[in-house]
This record gives structure tokens, sequence and C-alpha cells, in this order.
């Protein structure tokens, strides 16, 4: 009998991947979404389907939900997709751990790799150091940080998430110009907060699995566009040649928040030739599919090394390409909103050896329902498929406070 994955948040890009590459590799694949509609249950890799709700707006609700889907089969291992699934995941690990394999290092372990200001201080003292950031609790210090560092300025939250009600509320990174905008965008955070030199420089990402010190497996890819443009997420990136020295440094870091799982390390390439990390996500993350692709099936190296089959270290295959649909199309928008015919043009060529977020010629389920959510999702249903619907009824524990 094949081994069983529960994988949450099954409308996002990364749990797609993770569904179709743990299915690719023999597991049997149960994928959790919020909706019919979800990405992940118009696949036909996962072998369950079932409704939980959002960690978002119910932490309880959904953790009841995963136990439940959990108890199905005690032999479980559980793939948490999001952020808000991994911190509710982990702070409710009494529970959950008892009908499956968690796999996550210690609470203190998750609520540190979430850490954004002890993220600037292990990335310095691994040889990454982060741009010029300061640590910031009111606007007075957020000006003054303003004036010493220069504009334009990335303000992030030193947590993306935090508690909100039954719910977790989500803090994200914004891009101030000037400082006229300084004020109003920070009251979208909760302090403490980073302020952070903008730099104009090429981005690099590492990724990969990490276990007991080692790396498993170990993918870097130069990001070549991103959506927003300068501050968002990958549209197309390529597979690269791992940088020289860069190995120990990952994994120097990775030592010190005590990670264990899945990563990925967002870095900078300055001018002279450093790297500098700017964000980690101890988690899933979107363009999984490239590391996929590419010969490092993060989910299923991971699950692997969990059942004790210590899979042998492997580093992906560069020249392999990642083309993320819709952000590509609002890229192509911009650029020709802004007249740089050029680089729209860019976006319109045609590439070999292309992975992408949701379309597979074996598998046009996912990009069918993406576009459903997109245009008519808020006004029509899909037809039903079949799927369990999990969370109603039955006990709650009482929540644990997810850190701030």
């Amino acid at each position: 009998m094949k081994d069983r994955v529960v994988v949450t948040d099954a409308e996002e890009r990364a749990s797609l991947a993770a569904c179709r590459g743990l299915a690719s590799a023999g597991y049997r694949v149960c994928a959790l979404a919020p909706r019919r509609s979800a990405a992940g249950h118009w696949s036909r890799f996962p072998a369950e389907r079932m409704l939980a709700p959002d960690p978002r707006e119910n932490v309880d609700a959904f953790v009841a939900a995963v136990d439940e889907a959990l108890r199905d089969d005690p032999r479980s291992l559980l793939v948490p997709g999001s952020d808000a699934s991994l911190l509710a995941v982990s702070e409710h690990r009494d529970r959950l751990g008892r009908s499956a394999v968690l796999g996550l290092p210690s609470r203190e372990s998750v609520r540190r790799g979430g850490d954004k200001l002890l993220l600037l201080e292990l990335a310095a003292e691994a040889g990454l150091a982060p741009p010029p950031s300061r640590a910031c609790r009111h606007v007075d210090d957020a000006r003054a940080a303003g004036a010493e560092l220069g504009y334009p300025l990335v303000l992030k939250p030193a947590r993306s998430f935090l508690s909100e009600g039954a719910g977790l509320y989500q803090q994200r990174v914004e891009v101030v110009q000037h400082e006229s905008e300084l004020k109003q965008k920070l009251r979208r955070f909760t302090p403490p907060f980073v302020v952070q030199r903008y730099e104009q420089a090429s981005f690099l990402s590492c990724s990969g699995v990490v276990a007991e010190g080692r790396l498993l497996a170990l993918t870097t890819s130069r990001v070549l566009r991103l959506w927003p443009p300068g501050a968002g997420m990958h549209c197309y990136s390529e597979t690269v040649r791992v940088p020289p020295g860069l190995t120990g440094r990952v994994r120097h870091l990775l030592n010190g928040v005590g990670w264990q799982g899945i990563f990925q390390l967002q870095m900078l390439e300055l001018d002279d030739g450093r790297l500098s990390v700017i964000d980690l996500n101890a988690r899933l993350f979107a363009s999984v599919a490239l590391d996929v692709s590419a010969g490092a099936n993060l989910a299923a190296i991971w699950c692997d090394w969990l059942l004790g089959h210590n899979p042998s270290p492997l580093v992906a295959r560069p020249g392999l390409r990642y083309r993320w649909e819709e952000g590509e199309l609002c890229h192509l928008g911009w650029q020709l909103g802004h007249f740089r015919l050029r680089a729209a043009a860019s976006v319109l060529l045609p590439h070999r050896r292309v992975t992408h977020a949701w379309f597979r010629l074996s598998d046009p389920g996912p990009l069918l329902a993406r576009a459903y959510e997109l245009t008519l999702g808020r006004w029509m249903r899909l037809p039903r498929r079949r799927v369990r619907r999990l969370g109603r009824g039955g006990a709650v524990d009482a929540p644990e406070a997810v850190p701030r």
C-alpha cells in the first residue's frame, strides 16, 4: 500500500506542485483546500480531495479538519502548504501528532523560521548579510531610518502572521518610494518592523531540503522577472549552478534557525558579487515546481527522509525554467503601460525546458480551475466533484496563541 501524504492549501501553486511531485514519486496524496474550485482539487494527481477551512479565517476549524483527515490513516504524513498552515499545525502539534508524522522541528524553531529580525542577525553571521536594515517600533524610528538609509525603502513585518480573533492576520512587505508614503503604509504594521534599504540588484533563489544539518537537496535559480516588479513573486526564473561557497553558508544559516524540512532563501546578487539574504520561507514556496522539474522533488525527498529511507543528497540541474502564468501576463501589461516594448517582447518569447505554475499538458484541470477563480469564481460555482467536507461538528481544542 502506498504511503499517504496530506497536503494543505491545495489552492496554492506550491501545494499543487507538491501534489504532482509526491504522486509522481509513488505517494498517495490527499489534497486539502477551503473550496471546491481549488486548483489542486482539479488536478488528476491527488487520490483524495477534501475541504478544510482556511487557517487565516479560523485556526481551530482548520486544525479540526486536518485532524479528521489524518485520522483516516494513522501512518499519514503531513505537508503544510503555507505560513498560516505551518503555524497552526506547529502550535497544535500535540493534537495532530497523535494521528500522523508531522516532521516539524521544535515550536521554537518554527517560530525562529518566521522571525525576520532574527534573520538579519543569522544571515550576517553566515556571510550573507542583508541590505542595511533598522529595527523600528514607531513612525519616528522609521523616519530616522529613512533619512539614514535613503529612499526607496522596504518595510517588513517582524512576523508575517499575527493572531487576530479566531484566525491569523497577514502583514505584507511594502515598498515606500517617498517619506510622504511612510506613515500611511506603517498603519498596516504591528510593531516591531524592519526598515531596509531598497537595493537595485538581480535576484537569486536558493531552495532545498535540510535534515539534521545535512542538505538533502539544493536548487539555485536566477529570478529574471517579478510581479509586482521590484518586490514581488517570481514570474520567470531559471536554474543555475550553485555559486562557490554558498552551500556552506546556507547550511550555517539554517542550522542557526534550527530548521528541518523544505526551505527557500531569497537573495540579492549585489554589484560587487556579494549575496545578500532578504527572506527565508521555511515551508513550501510558490516556485517549487521548478525544483521538481530540475530533478529536486523536494516534498518527496522530505517525506522519504521522514520514513527513514535516507535519500542521497542531490543538486538540481541548471538550465530549467519556470513561468507563473498570470504573473507573466500582469508583468507584460505593466511593461506595455510604461512603453517598455523591448521588455514586454521578452515576456512573449517562447523558451524551451519550461515548467508552468498551473499548466501541464497531461494535467490541464488546475489551469482551468485557476482561470475560473480569476474570472467567474465569485459569481458561479463549479460542478461538484467527489470532495469530502471536513471540520463540521466534533469537539475542538482551545487554541494556543500564535507567537507575535
